[in-house]
């Protein structure tokens, strides 16, 4: 089975280890996110007032290096004056295949999206036929300005699209530093899960969003190999968008639950209860569908 994990990190250095262990494994291609942890501008650099720019050096040589392994997602920053020619630099990039933005992590930021802030993204992703990625934790349902605005771009919302799990909240409420933080990250972070997730499926009535599957045993309480209780959330999942636009993504590299990567792998590949059709299209022709990544690996 050809099998894409959609979302790994990577760096510095580290790609032979990686393609060791993708190899061990049965994963085909990984779609690398290049953070190396801590700030969000590593690797990269601050531009105009507050822009991040972000680099990725590790992944761009790990991709010459090993042809059909590697491919990147480019993080994308309103505040970036550069932002629409960085995107224009991504379309152009031998081995980037998407990008990503994350208005999630603060009221203010989700304001500014809800504003139409990042039209300037989308506009620019849609004419470079990139998809983006998006990061925006239990407020799923602010999408659909950008997915009725935006119908030709390709939206994929990241990490399930739930609220913030116990450890995320408080960080996210942490950096937002406003009084009443604590209170709303909290709130939101303690809604019951198949509510929350019920509003992440109405985004599925948009043809162009996509959901990303990662860190489903975190969000669902399903820590422990073979993760069964995530099993009915991927079957609405499944059900709602349709396998074609579900696609597999462990994060291993930042996986909160303890599971190998071979086990988060595994808990799909052995899943009674998708039919062989579904459990192809999520480990791989899904991710290879949306980024236009054809399988070269050899």
């Amino acid at each position: 089975m050809d099998i894409v994990d959609s979302q790994v990190h990577l760096g510095p250095g580290g790609a032979a280890e990686m393609v060791a262990a993708m190899d061990a494994v049965g994963i085909r291609s990984v779609l690398v996110d290049e953070w190396w942890g801590g700030a969000l501008d590593v690797p990269g650099y601050r531009v105009g007032e507050g822009g991040i720019r972000t680099t990725s050096p590790t992944t761009e040589l790990a991709a010459w290096t090993y042809p059909g392994r590697f491919s990147y997602l480019v993080r994308v920053y309103p505040d970036d004056p550069e932002h629409r020619t960085v995107i224009r630099f991504a379309r152009d990039a031998a081995h980037a295949r998407a990008l990503r933005i994350a208005p999630g992590i603060s009221r203010a930021e989700l304001s500014r999206f809800a504003d139409g802030v990042y039209d300037g993204i989308f506009v620019e992703a849609t004419d470079c036929g990139l998809p983006v990625f998006v990061t925006i934790p239990g407020n799923t349902g602010m999408l659909d300005r950008y997915a009725l605005k935006f119908p030709e771009c390709r939206i994929v919302i990241c990490h399930c699209g739930m609220p913030p799990m116990e450890g995320q909240w408080r960080m996210v409420a942490e950096f937002e530093g406003l009084p009443d933080s604590e209170a709303y990250w909290r709130a939101l972070a303690e809604q019951p899960s198949a509510q929350a997730f019920d509003t992440v499926l109405q985004a599925a009535r948009w043809p162009n969003v996509g959901l990303k599957w990662a860190h489903a045993p975190a969000y669902f309480g399903a820590g422990g190999y073979p993760n069964a209780a995530t099993r009915p959330f991927l079957r609405k999942a499944l059900d709602t968008f349709g396998a074609e636009r579900v696609m597999w993504a462990s994060d291993h590299t930042t996986n909160q639950t303890g599971e190998t990567w071979a086990e988060l792998l595994f808990a799909i590949v052995e899943n009674p209860e998708l039919s062989d059709r579904e459990r192809e299209q999520v480990l791989g022709k899904t991710a290879r569908a949306w980024l236009g990544w054809a399988d070269d690996a050899g």
